[in-house]
């Protein structure tokens, strides 16, 4: 419930004493003072509504008293005199969660930390407040804020949220306190999530307390029935195991989630230096190629791969509590930020990095977060501590390069790229590099790029997909046909299940009217591969209307603008099947809507073309074209 009291101070227009009413437009300036006295907590998003309608209300009801009522400071006609009331310290409580809830809606976390935490110090025994601050400090970085109002939490109330207990736990096992930091972990109710978070922290909590038994209980306590979080507390088993000094139980743990082809690259890692130290450097050579083959290059597993070929001693790392546990909190952390499309997967890489602060992987991984949800230049703080003798220094350096891009800051980027490939000569760094020219339409110096890793590959054996088909695009943009075609079919040749190549090359031979039958084939495999992607789908509507069958290509170009209608071209297809199958206002519409999407300025007198004149009444015939049409895919 909530009860809105309405007090006013107003005063006389300057210069004169006579009440004589504000200007309507003065009213929102220097109305009553809404004194709000609150009963209960607000975080339901029915109790908000209620409230705002509240509020509106009083304000309007307010307003109009405003503009009849006497001044406060002289009598009314009646003898009564307005005295404003004093505003109750619940008022600046209310106003700051307001102003922490409209922060965090609108992707403020820094705003929504300050103002949760003021809240929650007048309030330290709201452990819902407590939360929501500690929730904002971490989204923010603020990770030693958080642990202190976690610490503070404590002091005042035994009843804390998931959140906080989670903080609590992480905290302590950092300062060494195993025991506790178990104790912290293994009580009181916790989130599904949080619960299994909380599990594989106090399995290695209970391994810095020398109780492997308890620590390989806890993970079987986090198991919860999916492949992934699963897979992921399993390897956790197998580096504790490993930890421990318990290799063959580490290798066959390792080996037996390896094989349900559950990859996490700090996984192969550790695998593959457990492997090389029993001197099968084969097999880790294999897990490493299985990697590349399945997710592709990583930095760990690239340097350990480097170190085996080259004939280098790699040891085992034996990990401590603390840095375990950071990486259990970094790889579920992965997992979250693999199925969302926001930046709360960074509370966990806080985490881990409070745990350990040299986990770079965890580093790159917050900076990746941060600018999916919109915050790139924290971003780029967060990758500028990556130092140089990190191997995920390359890395760092890559998505800055790409987050200035982003931001239209190109200079900046080609700069920071070409720098970090000056310093490191890495494979990974030349194709940033190399794609970051193609983005930006300078093809000869990416295809130069591209060609050096492409000759040094085939000099030591490795094959990869992905370089083929990026050498094969520049090509294409060059004109160069016939060495796209050989490009495109070699990375299919290592790797027939890319939807992007299938794609590529099945949309070029349709709009080449070549190869159309295996082109189709190629096509509608790309789209049972990613059925979702509205750039696939569109290939093949507009294969279909290549081939002149409208109809259909109607029907697949409409599902493809539902699946990404903020594209131009996809809507200027759709435009063009429509115009085919008679529907001309819808045709026109969609030209106009491709038009306010901005296409390519080569693409915009086309389109108007068609908006004056229609399509031409000709009969549509597949014909190889000088200038193609290039999938931006």
């Amino acid at each position: 419930m909530v009860a809105v009291r309405l007090t006013r101070t107003c005063s006389t227009q300057k210069g004169g004493s006579s009440g004589r009413p504000f200007p309507f437009t003065d009213i929102f300036t220097r109305i009553t003072r809404i004194t709000i006295v609150f009963s209960v907590r607000f975080f339901q998003f029915g109790d908000m509504k209620t409230l705002y309608r509240a509020l509106f209300a009083a304000c309007g009801v307010s307003a109009l008293a405003a503009c009849t009522t006497p001044s406060a400071t002289t009598p009314s006609a009646n003898g009564f005199t307005l005295v404003p009331a004093p505003v109750p310290p619940t008022a600046e409580q209310f106003s700051d969660f307001l102003i922490g809830r409209y922060a965090s809606l609108t992707n403020d976390p820094v705003l929504a930390a300050e103002t949760f935490v003021r809240a929650a110090e007048r309030a330290p025994e709201d452990d819902v407040l407590q939360e929501r601050a500690i929730y904002s400090l971490l989204l923010a970085g603020d990770n030693n804020r958080a642990v202190e109002l976690a610490r503070n939490a404590q002091n005042h109330t035994e009843d804390y949220g998931s959140l906080t207990r989670l903080t609590l736990g992480v905290a302590a096992l950092e300062d060494g306190q195993a025991d506790y930091a178990r104790t912290l972990l293994t009580t009181g109710e916790v989130s599904p999530f949080n619960r299994i978070v909380s599990r594989l922290v106090a399995a290695w909590a209970a391994y810095g307390a020398d109780d492997y038994d308890a620590a390989r209980t806890h993970v079987v306590e986090g198991l919860v029935g999916d492949d992934i979080l699963d897979g992921v507390s399993l390897y956790m088993l197998a580096m504790i195991q490993m930890s421990e000094g318990d290799d063959d139980a580490a290798i066959g743990t390792f080996s037996a989630v390896w094989e349900e082809r559950m990859r996490l690259a700090v996984a192969a890692e550790h695998y593959m230096r457990l492997l090389a130290a029993r001197g099968d450097t084969e097999r880790a050579l294999l897990i490493a190629d299985e990697f590349y083959q399945d997710v592709g290059n990583n930095p760990s597993v690239d340097r350990v791969a480097r170190q085996l070929r080259n004939g280098e001693t790699v040891e085992v790392k034996r990990l401590d509590a603390a840095e375990g546990a950071a990486i259990a909190v970094y790889s579920l952390a992965s997992a979250l930020a693999a199925e969302t499309r926001d930046d709360v997967a960074g509370i966990y890489f806080n985490l881990a990095l409070i745990l350990n602060p040299d986990l770079d992987m965890a580093r790159t991984m917050l900076g990746n977060t941060l600018d999916a949800g919109g915050r790139g230049d924290e971003a780029l703080e967060v990758l500028q501590r990556v130092g140089t003798d990190s191997p995920f220094f390359a890395t760092a350096q890559a998505q800055m390069a790409w987050i200035l891009r982003r931001q239209d800051r190109d200079e900046e980027a080609l700069r920071i790229a070409s720098e970090a490939l000056a310093f490191t000569e890495e494979r990974e760094m030349r194709i940033q590099l190399g794609e970051l020219y193609r983005s930006l339409e300078k093809y000869e110096e990416a295809l130069e790029l591209f060609d050096e890793v492409v000759t040094e590959d085939e000099a030591a054996g490795r094959e990869d997909w992905l370089i083929y088909y990026a050498r094969g695009v520049v090509h294409h943009e060059l004109y160069n046909w016939e060495a796209a075609e050989d490009d495109f079919l070699r990375s299919l040749e290592i790797d027939g299940s890319r939807a992007q190549v299938l794609n590529y090359l099945g949309y070029s031979w349709v709009d080449r009217g070549e190869h159309l039958e295996q082109a189709f084939e190629m096509i509608q495999q790309a789209v049972a591969l990613q059925p979702y992607s509205g750039y696939i789908v569109d290939s093949l509507g507009w294969a279909y209307y290549r081939l002149g069958q409208y109809e259909q290509a109607v029907t697949y170009l409409e599902h493809a603008v539902e699946l990404s209608s903020n594209d131009p071209t996809l809507n200027d297809h759709l435009g063009d099947a429509y115009w085919r199958v008679g529907r001309r206002i819808e045709a026109r519409f969609q030209w106009r809507h491709a038009l306010a999407l901005e296409p390519e300025e080569d693409q915009v007198p086309l389109i108007q073309e068609k908006l004056e004149n229609g399509l031409p009444e000709l009969p549509v015939t597949v014909v190889a074209e000088d200038d193609e049409t290039r999938p931006e895919r």
